[in-house]
């Protein structure tokens, strides 16, 4: 009678003899194996248990260990004797080395007494032991993530999405290397930005602890500085010589050094190992140029793409201001009976130092003003904006012109950080009378025209808020009669081409006609004129 095994019994079969670590290897064999699979391979030879790599990969989307309350412990082990307890296994639990255990490792009294370890400290022993190891993967990915960054000189990059890829591009590129040159590991390191150290950036056939090294000085690395002078530098023999005077950074047989330039600029070195004494020739050298080349343009996309992107942030962020801009200024319409404002503000760039304004004050009267800030840049319209906002917190309650424009001039001085100068016009009428009251501070110009000719308001030749601690406006009364205008505009538009006369021409012109806006008329007669600077203008019609 035959006997057979019951199908829920399981071989494991140990790691095969050639790839079991050596406890003989020579020193010039490159770095021991990785400290994770180490400390597994040496789990195993103590516990005599095991952790089911091939549960784990199946379960690679878990991202939280169960505990070990949570694990039926009774169901997931089986030791050494080969006793099954129960088919189901947890990617977090051990289960038993093979009967023949590993290779590799001697047998000594603790190999005797592994068998003696319960299934239950087994278990937390793996899953502590599990943790630890996903904490240590994650860290080196994230180093990995952040090496490439700093690769790129981008100290802020579009995230994952970008840095991922790059590390991926450059150690195919090493791997690619190694290949050619007939080497088994390579690593890229880059100097700061003192050209003082060199750090490992990315590493191909070697340990990822190697990026986690400190920085290693320029000064006394000499394959690094003779492959800066002469691009590439071939080692046959590491150890040729009584004195090794290559200073190599990783402990190997043989290498090749050659250098990664910027625009001509020496910004780092590669480095390829090899485990055994090589003869280097032509093309070894002309792959490793080529290698250089090829990660160097990687690096400068990479910086480009980040340079493109910050361009293209900054040019939202103008946009988005501009388009605020545009949306809170008041659109022309009939403020009162009888009455109708309009305003115009065009500007060279997307965004305006400039606004205007208008409202029915709480007594009855019209409001009107307009202003601009002396600052022609980004800066300026924010100094446009908090003029802006003082205004609209202090036409709530009784006031005069003069006063509007001293508390706008005071909260410019109690929050400038600079010299924030604002140019600006505020107006006061009674819509029953026309009479009405104006203060001006800066280059703000005003006139009143009707369909015989105009006479001037404000000449435009004061002095900015915040130019004192205290506001010096020019003050004027003015009475609009019915078919009158008022306007009022920036200094954009009175230059050599746009005078006061040729403005107070095509106001009459306007009004001769009959328009109904004549800020309208006015902006088509300026149509064809070359807009070099900012204008901005406001009128005030009394039909």
């Amino acid at each position: 009678m035959n006997k057979t095994l019951p199908n829920y019994l399981k071989v494991h079969r140990g790691p095969d003899q050639q790839n079991a670590p050596s406890l003989d290897a020579p020193s010039h064999a490159g770095p021991p194996a990785d400290s994770v699979e180490q400390f597994w391979n040496d789990f195993t030879c103590t516990t005599g248990w095991r952790l089911d790599r091939r549960a784990r990969r199946r379960s690679k989307t878990v991202q939280v260990l169960p505990t070990v309350s949570d694990i039926d412990l009774g169901s997931v082990l089986e030791n050494t004797s080969g006793s099954t307890l129960d088919a189901i296994i947890d990617p977090a639990q051990p289960y038993p080395a093979s009967p023949h255990g590993p290779t590799h490792a001697p047998e000594s009294p603790a190999t005797h007494s592994r068998h003696e370890l319960s299934k239950k400290s087994a278990t937390r022993l793996a899953e502590a032991a599990d943790r630890l190891t996903t904490e240590l993967t994650e860290a080196r990915d994230t180093l990995r993530h952040q090496s490439m960054e700093l690769a790129a000189r981008a100290s802020l990059m579009a995230g994952a999405d970008e840095t991922t890829p790059l590390a991926d591009r450059i150690e195919s590129l090493l791997g690619d290397a190694a290949a050619a040159c007939h080497c088994d590991a390579a690593v890229l390191y880059l100097l700061d930005d003192n050209t003082e150290f060199l750090e490992g950036r990315a590493a191909f056939g070697i340990s990822s602890q190697t990026l986690a090294k400190p920085p290693r000085h320029l000064r006394g690395s000499r394959g690094d500085l003779e492959a800066m002078v002469r691009d590439v530098v071939t080692i046959d023999d590491f150890a040729a010589g009584s004195i090794d005077t290559w200073n190599p950074p990783e402990t190997f047989a043989a290498g090749i050094c050659v250098v990664i330039k910027s625009v001509g600029v020496p910004i780092g070195t590669l480095w390829l190992f090899a485990n055994k004494t090589t003869e280097f020739g032509k093309s070894e050298t002309a792959a490793a140029r080529l290698v250089a080349s090829a990660i160097s343009l990687e690096l400068s996309s990479a910086s480009q793409r980040r340079d493109t992107h910050t361009e293209k942030q900054e040019t939202s962020t103008v946009h988005e201001v501009a388009t605020w801009q545009q949306e809170s200024l008041p659109v022309g319409s009939n403020l009162a009976e009888h009455w109708r404002v309009d305003g115009m503000i065009d500007s060279p760039q997307e965004w305006a130092t400039g606004w205007h304004a208008w409202d029915v004050l709480p007594d009855g009267t019209l409001m009107l003003a307009i202003a601009e800030a002396v600052e022609r840049s980004i800066v300026g319209a924010m100094h446009a904006a908090v003029a802006r906002s003082a205004l609209s917190s202090h036409t709530g309650y009784r006031h005069t012109p003069a006063q509007i424009l001293g508390r706008v001039s005071d909260t410019l001085w109690q929050t400038s950080t600079g010299e924030q100068l604002v140019s600006m016009l505020y107006a006061r009428i009674d819509p029953e009378t026309g009479e009405g009251e104006v203060a001006s501070a800066g280059n703000i110009t005003a006139m009143v025209g009707n369909k015989y000719g105009y006479r001037p308001l404000v000449d435009g030749r004061g002095e900015p808020l915040n130019s004192h601690i205290d506001a010096r406006p020019t003050m004027r009364t003015f009475r609009l009669l019915a078919g009158e205008t008022m306007l009022a505009y920036t200094q954009g538009m009175n230059t050599e081409q746009l005078t006061q006369r040729c403005l107070g021409t095509h106001l009459r012109r306007s009004m001769r006609a009959g328009e109904r806006n004549p800020l309208a008329a006015i902006r088509r007669e300026l149509a064809s004129a070359p807009l070099t600077t900012e204008r901005g203008a406001v009128s005030l019609l009394r039909i």
